[in-house]
């Protein structure tokens, strides 16, 4: 059986590694047979045995478990194509014999036709050299050519949403088509944009991204589409718009909603026209762009409210990507939450408790990936171990009847009750020294004051002790 690993993210990426032993140890200590230097993996993470033509993965007690395709295994067999995610590392298993090998669209060729095919003997040689398409060798080859898989650029996941998400991204990435990203606040349209920019034959052109919710509509219109010298008051200068700036690349407008009535139609001569004029100036100027755009309402209803155009709707909505709500990809939870420990630890090895996760996975997460980021970098910055445990995660994450199952739900309040009063009781005993509570409590004073933040107990103790 040949087998290969392929590792497309992580401290290894681009590396490609054979399983020709019965057994394979993967971990971050140097004495697996697979060592990555990967602070989210545990020492011996999971083995990779082959036997009777199967080659079956098994987790070894790892901290922050092993994943394939998205979901979380203890012992499962591979099949070809599957995407194995430890720590913040990604591995692709491969292997020959399988009925279709993974790959991006197939490029159409033309039917060779009836004239001799004159091949020099040193092309032949090259040719046969040439691994035989379909097999692990040539997968690898895409893959390592950046032709199989979007590359990192932030966006994490294997749920099936965010697969599809990522097909779209593939798909539309090479054309030139004008692309509408939908979804809520948080799910990450930006880093879409981003991932449609890096895999597309602009990438090595700018990325400009705008928010036009941000600015008014006079400073916005000045800052798509530039103004001249003495446009008006205060403009000492000339000053090239985003249009221009993005020339050969993309510009991203997110908020697009947001956009006034005269601002919309500015731009929809733009996209028919390929050109833009400055403020104040009399000239126009042709423009190579890439229009993508993001919002998170609904523009159709915009458009039947009268409140966005609708020839300017049909000319965004080109091609729609939606970036899934984090409540419909909870299987990514342990994976996202993983990689802002990794972001945040600052080269520490951070690990997550399994309660931690699982209050996690039931969040409904109404801020979505942001709102989980900030969860994590404030439980790494506040944490007083190694180790996120539930009691470091914000309160409205362990208070939420839908962030615990329901036959957990009474006892976790129940609890959350009896901290609260040891706390406040702790600091009312000491004159609200929380040196002398934390010394009550056999606790850190840091501990202490972490409990109290999430706890959301602060305004009390001040209170109790004004």
């Amino acid at each position: 059986m040949s087998a290969k690993l392929v590792i497309l993210a992580g401290p290894r990426c681009g590396e490609t590694v054979s399983l020709d032993s019965a057994q394979m140890s993967i971990g971050r200590d140097a004495r697996n047979h697979l060592n990555i230097p990967d602070h989210l993996m545990s020492r011996r993470h999971c083995v990779v045995e082959l036997s009777g033509g199967l080659c079956t993965l098994r987790d070894i007690g790892s901290a922050n478990g092993t994943y394939v395709n998205g979901m979380p295994v203890r012992e499962r067999t591979l099949a070809h194509g599957d995407r194995i995610r430890v720590g913040d590392s990604v591995l692709l298993f491969l292997h020959a014999g399988a009925d279709a090998a993974p790959h991006a669209d197939a490029e159409e060729h033309p039917a060779i036709d009836d004239r001799t095919q004159r091949i020099t003997r040193s092309e032949a040689s090259r040719r046969a050299s040439e691994p035989a398409p379909g097999s692990p060798d040539a997968i690898v080859a895409e893959v390592l050519a950046g032709r199989m898989t979007l590359q990192a650029h932030d966006m994490v996941g294997d749920s099936a949403p965010m697969r599809a998400a990522y097909e779209c991204i593939r798909k539309v990435a090479p054309r030139d088509s004008t692309v509408l990203i939908t979804g809520e606040t948080g799910t990450g349209k930006e880093l879409a944009a981003r991932a449609v920019h890096q895999n597309s034959p602009r990438a090595s052109r700018p990325f400009v991204a705008v928010n036009c919710a941000a600015l008014t509509e006079s400073l916005l219109e000045s800052e798509l589409f530039g103004h001249e010298k003495g446009a008006f008051t205060g403009a000492f200068a000339l000053k090239k718009g985003k249009f221009e700036v993005a020339e050969g690349g993309t510009i991203f407008l997110d908020e697009i909603g947001e956009l006034a009535p005269a601002l919309q139609a500015k731009l929809l001569r733009a996209l028919q026209h390929h050109e833009v004029e400055r403020v104040g100036g009399t000239r126009t100027i042709k423009m190579n762009v890439r229009l993508i755009a993001a919002t998170n309402q609904d523009l159709q209803a915009a458009v039947s409210a009268g409140r966005f155009r609708q020839d300017l709707w049909y000319r965004l909505n080109v091609v729609g990507l939606t970036m899934p709500p984090l409540r419909e990809r909870r299987a990514d939870i342990p994976m996202l939450a993983a990689h802002f420990a990794a972001k945040y630890g600052r080269g520490r090895a951070v690990e997550i408790s399994a309660d931690a996760i699982d209050a996690l996975r039931a969040y409904d997460w109404p801020g979505n990936v942001r709102e989980l980021e900030n969860a994590i970098e404030r439980a790494v910055v506040l944490g007083c171990s190694d180790k996120i445990v539930a009691d470091d995660l914000p309160a409205v994450v362990l208070q939420s009847s839908t962030s615990l199952p329901r036959d957990g739900a009474a006892y976790h309040r129940a609890v959350l009750d009896v901290k609260r009063r040891l706390i406040l009781d702790a600091i009312d005993r000491s004159g609200g020294n929380y040196t002398a509570a934390a010394r009550l409590l056999g606790i850190n004073p840091t501990y202490l004051h972490r409990l109290v933040n999430n706890l959301q107990l602060r305004d009390i103790a001040t209170t109790g002790h004004g």
